[in-house]
Parts: structure tokens; sequence; C-alpha cells
């Protein structure tokens, strides 16, 4: 992490900035020098992207931590790039606040990092994306230009949304210095209901009867492949239980997470271990504590190993088939390599595979590609090997938007300097 690397790519200089005045003084100066700079939050997630053309300078944004302002009463934060989401989680939590989306890695992730990737969030079935919390941003463009939109006010009218544009761009556009963010209550309480099937079916069926209940969702999602077997086999040796149905198949794991009062959480319960005997599940357990944290944690980590990992934005009413489609595409023989996570009711899929040579990997993503095509979803590519991503781009935005991205490359960074080629179409 300390070198920096991007795609196996070194930078000649890092500058690490720890004041916004900071970063328009560096990126002016690098604008005059002609060099190209990569921004740098965490690192989390700087292996998603693009091949860099140019990578001159590395910008080190992790330093970035001087302002943290939280006003309670209007339930907005504001606060530098470089804050780490966990440290912000911390701070909100005297309050009883808290930010209303959750990122892998919340230690070394930080704010900035995580708004310019649009990283996906387990709580986005129930609270939307990053980029629905974003009130206001301050951004230095490539020439060191400051600028600025929204600001902490909920309802403000101050300029464009131009924070929503820099939101999932990748740091293509401009260097995110600041945001403004609105925030949400900690919960009374909340609870977890797992629930594991032998047919994917049978966990199909279980999804869409979650969004037909009572109940107060805070999180679901469906595990299939591996990890999901390895995170019941996890669930059951902590539990004591017995998993083993006898089928040798293997199993899919859904877990619901609800909040509310005592009283609340209680009756929203009884309705998930009712749908569970209803589906019917293979067994199901009701999750709190350290036990929840852990589950969802080890759950979680579905495509952190994987030699190529998809994620996937689809019509939640075709995310089943779609994943269906995907493993045909792979093959049987090769199903027990995979592993995915579906957001239950949002269509978000993440599907990675453990193991595949670099030639199928290029094909699987552009045949993938085409099935999105077809049912009008669109993917990234998070994870792969170098020589595959030279081969493919890793955003499958359809075509055509191309022509709109390079325009706005072209108003935002004419030059080309800020992490050039990383994006789609390679601009």
């Amino acid at each position: 992490m300390s070198d920096f690397p991007v795609d196996g790519l070194l930078p000649a200089e890092v500058i690490s900035p720890t004041k916004k005045s900071g970063v328009v003084l560096y990126l002016s100066d690098l604008y005059r020098q002609g060099k190209t700079v990569v921004p740098w939050g965490g690192g989390t997630r700087m292996g998603i992207g693009n091949t860099p053309k140019g990578y001159d300078v590395a910008l080190d944004l992790s330093g970035l931590t001087s302002e943290i302002d939280h006003v309670a009463g209007d339930m907005t934060l504001v606060c530098d790039a470089g804050a780490k989401i966990a440290d912000l989680s911390s701070l909100l939590v005297q309050s009883q606040q808290r930010l209303p989306f959750e990122v892998l890695h919340p230690t070394d992730a930080t704010i900035g990092g995580s708004i310019a990737s649009n990283a996906p969030s387990r709580l986005a079935p129930r609270f939307g994306g990053i980029r629905d919390w974003v009130i206001g941003m301050s951004v230095v463009l490539a020439d060191g230009t400051p600028t600025k939109s929204g600001g902490r006010v909920v309802k403000n009218v101050q300029g464009y949304d131009l924070h929503r544009l820099h939101t999932g761009a990748f740091g293509t556009l401009g260097v995110i210095v600041s945001v403004a963010l609105k925030l949400i209550p900690v919960p009374e309480g909340r609870q977890t209901v797992a629930m594991w099937f032998d047919r994917l079916s049978s966990a199909a069926n279980a999804a869409v009867d979650v969004g037909n209940i009572n109940v107060n969702v805070e999180a679901a999602r469906l595990f299939t492949g591996p990890t999901a077997v390895g995170a019941i086999r996890e669930l059951a040796a902590n539990r004591h239980m017995d998993t083993d149905n006898g089928s040798g198949e293997a199993y899919h794991l859904m877990l619901v997470q609800v909040t509310g009062s005592p009283t609340a959480l209680t009756r929203q319960l009884n309705e998930l271990t009712g749908l569970a005997g209803t589906v019917p599940a293979t067994g199901y357990e009701v999750l709190s504590g350290a036990s929840e944290t852990d589950i969802w944690t080890y759950a979680g980590s579905t495509g952190e190993s994987a030699k190529l990992s998809l994620r996937i934005a689809a019509k939640p009413t075709v995310s089943i088939d779609l994943l269906s489609r995907l493993e045909r595409l792979l093959g049987r023989s090769r199903l027990g390599s995979t592993s995915s996570i579906i957001d239950v009711g949002y269509g978000s899929i993440q599907f990675g595979i453990e193991d595949i040579a670099d030639a199928d990997a290029i094909t699987f993503v552009n045949n993938a590609k085409e099935i999105l095509r077809e049912t009008g979803g669109s993917l990234v590519v998070e994870r792969c090997p170098i020589q595959v991503k030279h081969e493919i781009d890793v955003f499958g935005i359809d075509a055509s938007s191309a022509q709109i991205m390079k325009n706005m490359k072209h108003q935002f960074d004419p030059e080309h300097r800020l992490n050039p080629g990383r994006f789609a179409f390679n601009i």
C-alpha cells in the first residue's frame, strides 16, 4: 500500500496534503507541469477501474481529516474526504446517529473514496445508495480550481447538484476534498433471521415473500455458493446445530435484519420464522449481538478472494433469473467455484468466480455484458487479473452513453490529467 500501486504501475512521486488548500496548490502546480495524477483514499477500492493511461503522481488524501463538523440537531455532518468510515461511525453513535450506508473495511475506507467510487452498501435496499445522502461537496478540479455545490442544509438550492455527478466518477472529473451528508438515527433494536435452503427456487420464493409481509427490513441478502455454505457451517458450529439435511446439495443462505422496539422486533421475528416454516426453509436461526455481527461479516466476504468479481445492477424481478443465466454461461462443472450475493428487493448482485482462466474470464465478461444489455442492467468488474483488464472495459456501460461521458471529461478535465483512462470507455 505504501508504494501506491495501481494495476502494476507505480507513481514517480507521492504527495500527501493535510489541508484542502494544499490540494489546490499541489494540483495547480502539477497541472502546469503536465503531470497525471491518481487520487487515493484508503485504497480499499483502488482495484476497480481500467488501467491508467498515465500515473506520474499519487495524491494521498488519507491525511485530509482536520474538519469534522457534526450538528446533531440538524442530523448533518460535514467532514474532510480523508476521514475513515469507522471513525465517523464511532463519533456519530454518541448522538445515537449513524451514516445511512455501510461499506467493507470501514477502518481503512475513507468517506471521500467511498463516495468517489459509489461504494455498495447492504443498507441500500432500504436507504438507497451513497449518492442519495450527499447534500454538498467541495471538489478541486484538475487545474487546481476549487469548486463547491450544495451545502449542509437538507433543502438547499445553491447551484446544481454537481456532487451527484462526482459520486461514482472515480476521481476522473475532480478530487473530492470535503462532503456534507444527511444522517439517520440508530435504531432502538435490531436482530437478524438466518434461513438456509437446499434449493435456489425455495430461497427465491422466500426472498419474494419477505417483501410481502409486514416487517421493517434493515437489510436482506441472499447468499449462494461456497461462501453461503461456509457461513452456514460457521453458524452451525457456533450454535451447536445440525444443518446437514442429507441432500448433499449446496446451501443457499438468506439473512434478513429487522429493526424496531422490543415489542416490534418480537412481532417481526415471528413473521419471519413463520415464513421460514412455510416456504419451507431447511432451517433457520434468530441472531443478535456478536453472532449477528459475525454472520453478516463472514457472509459479506463473498468475492473477496475471487479471481473474477462482478457487481451487477438489474431489476429486482429478474435478479434470480439473471443469476441462473450467468451460471449457465460458466457451465455446471464450474459452479462449485462461484459465490454470489443478491440484495433482496434491490436487484444488486455480486458474482464471484474463484478460479477461471484469463481467456475464459474475458469471454465470460463480454457475454455477461450482452445478457445485461438484453435485460436492461449494467455491470462493473470489481476484480480481475491485470491481463484480463487490458482486454476489456471493466465498466459495462451502454455505448450510447459514451459521447456524453467523453464530453463531461473534456469539460472538467480537458487535458486528461486526473485518473486518465480509468473510467468507462477509457476516458
